[in-house]
């Protein structure tokens, strides 16, 4: 409908800064990648190229390195229930994704999720929230690369010089200068377009492959089995602080719905590669984790490069196994740094798309992609990766994983309940949710600190209330393409499971993201709740309402 100008003066203009604009939806009729404006992504890839970009992203520097971490101090060869627990939780807010990335295919990921399900801010939130986990994950997988290289010269009985083991300043800051090459390499190879992308990406993934199943096959020949007694060294708490640490491993399958944009047939394929990507990456997490246990006791694992270790530094003196190893190794990793940094430039695409970040991310090459973020990126990724260590790189990108699949899973359920004006029958299940979510981390905490088992098993059967409640609201929003199984139980579920989790992460992990957080809110309501492209509907339902 159009408005002739001379009536523009009598039209009152809504302010931006109010309890609406925070909590306001992405209409879920919006447009999709390639139908809003010139900033549209290349269409090319297939599902081969998703579910090869989903294991370049997920297997890495989980299998190489943190699974030496969560071993050694976590969970010793119960790690492997450290990794299937983490992917059961996985494989909910799967379903979830999956659901989501076939109903709107489009580059956002769960920024774009929330936004359309629970409203602007949170949509903010959680992707500002993602930005940091991919920029810091392609950080920690270049830190591990680096580990690598001294690998190699242990190999060769030498040691490798200061500046590749770093400079440590104190328990916080390593300076590494080493670290951001891979990350500059990734960055240029990004540029020149996804499907150049897509062609490295699978190459180095064949041989990520190759390396993971020679060290099952050739460590298999060497397990000793008396390496798996005791099977749970730090009991079942150290199982589920295990949980926190390999969970970093599972970083990547999300990534694939940041390509929504450029897949062909998104509808199809993202579902398939979602779920593909998890059930690989668990299998070959389970395998390494049995034959690494096995091989050296779990005192003596390595942390910083666990596969090739096991065969120089147990008496077995197998130092062209490990040389192969270290090598595909080196090559993997440049597979998982290359597919960290491509998710973050889609997402802020995608944002400031919708008017909540700066305009100049929106800026495309000949090739269609997104340069300045992609540069942006890099760069950001390069300074993390120059000052801070592994460890305190993993314990935030885990925090920020688990509040995005929250939110994905909350979304599912909330999407269920809406009707097609946006409105929603009976209670909200908006604030159901939200009772469920402060019962879970109230619970979390209690298992954390070990309190009353009675305390626990009533605060499990509030949940277990809450969530029959939902269960018996009629759903009436049901899509015609994927559907996740068992709405609202098993995205329910998936909000007690990822939060269990968040409560057994580390304190200073909390400290990072709310220091984070408030750096990106603080943007959002000096740029963002002003640019959002959500106000220009408001200003036309005032036109019309007057």
């Amino acid at each position: 409908m159009n408005y002739s100008s001379k009536y523009s003066p009598l039209v009152k203009k809504r302010s931006p800064y109010s309890i609406n604009s925070i909590i306001r939806k992405y209409p879920l009729n919006g447009p999709k990648d390639g139908e809003d404006s010139e900033a549209s992504l290349n269409k090319c890839l297939s599902i081969i190229d998703i579910i090869s970009y989903g294991i370049g992203s997920t297997v890495g520097a989980g299998v190489f390195v943190s699974i030496g971490i969560a071993i050694a101090t976590k969970a010793g060869p119960g790690t492997l229930l450290s990794f299937l627990f983490s992917a059961i939780a996985c494989l909910i807010s799967a379903f979830c994704y999956s659901e989501f990335s076939a109903r709107i295919p489009v580059s956002g990921s769960a920024y774009t999720f929330a936004y359309v399900s629970l409203g602007e801010f949170m949509g903010w939130f959680v992707g500002w929230n993602l930005t940091l986990e991919y920029a810091i994950s392609a950080s920690a997988v270049a830190r591990g690369w680096v580990g690598y290289f001294q690998v190699i010269f242990k190999i060769f009985g030498k040691d490798a010089p200061e500046w590749i083991n770093g400079y440590s300043i104190n328990e916080w800051i390593n300076i590494n200068p080493v670290a951001p090459v891979i990350i500059v390499i990734c960055t240029i190879i990004l540029v020149f377009g996804i499907k150049d992308s897509a062609r490295f990406n699978m190459a180095i993934t064949a041989i990520n492959l190759l390396t993971i199943t020679f060290f099952i096959i050739l460590g298999s020949i060497h397990v000793d089995r008396s390496n798996w007694t005791p099977f749970l060294p730090f009991g079942m708490t150290g199982v589920f602080s295990g949980c926190s640490v390999v969970f970093f491993s599972y970083v990547g399958f999300d990534s694939v719905t940041t390509l929504a944009g450029e897949v062909k047939n998104p509808k199809r394929d993202l579902p398939i590669g979602i779920v593909g990507t998890l059930v690989i990456a668990t299998t070959l997490y389970i395998g390494v984790t049995l034959v690494l246990s096995g091989m050296v006791n779990f005192i003596d694992v390595s942390q910083g490069s666990p596969l090739s270790d096991a065969f120089i530094n147990n008496g077995l003196d197998m130092k062209w196994a490990a040389m192969i190893i270290a090598c595909g190794t080196l090559t993997s990793l440049t597979a998982s740094t290359l597919c960290s940094l491509l998710g973050q430039p889609r997402i802020y695409l995608q944002m400031a798309k919708d008017g909540l970040f700066f305009e100049k991310f929106t800026s495309m090459n000949k090739k269609q992609v997104p340069v300045f973020g992609t540069v942006f990126t890099g760069v950001f990724a390069s300074i993390l990766a120059i000052i801070l260590d592994l460890d305190n790189l993993t314990n935030m990108i885990s925090i920020g994983t688990l509040l995005a699949f929250t939110a994905v899973c909350a979304g599912v359920v909330v999407m269920r309940f809406r009707r097609e004006d946006g409105g929603e029958d009976g209670f909200p299940s908006a604030f159901i949710l939200f009772i469920l979510f402060i019962f879970a981390c109230v619970f979390g905490i209690s298992s954390k600190l070990g309190w009353n088992m009675w305390i626990q098993i009533a605060l499990g059967a509030c949940q277990a209330v809450i969530i029959g409640l939902l269960w018996l609201k009629k759903q009436i929003n049901i899509p015609t393409s994927f559907r996740c199984p068992f709405n609202p139980i098993l995205p329910c579920l998936g909000i007690v499971v990822n939060t269990f989790f968040i409560m057994h992460l580390d304190t200073p992990s909390f400290y990072r993201v709310a220091v984070w957080t408030a750096l990106g809110s603080s943007i959002y309501f000096i740029y963002g709740i002003r640019h959002s492209k959500l106000n220009q509907l408001d200003t036309v339902d005032d036109s019309i309402n007057y």
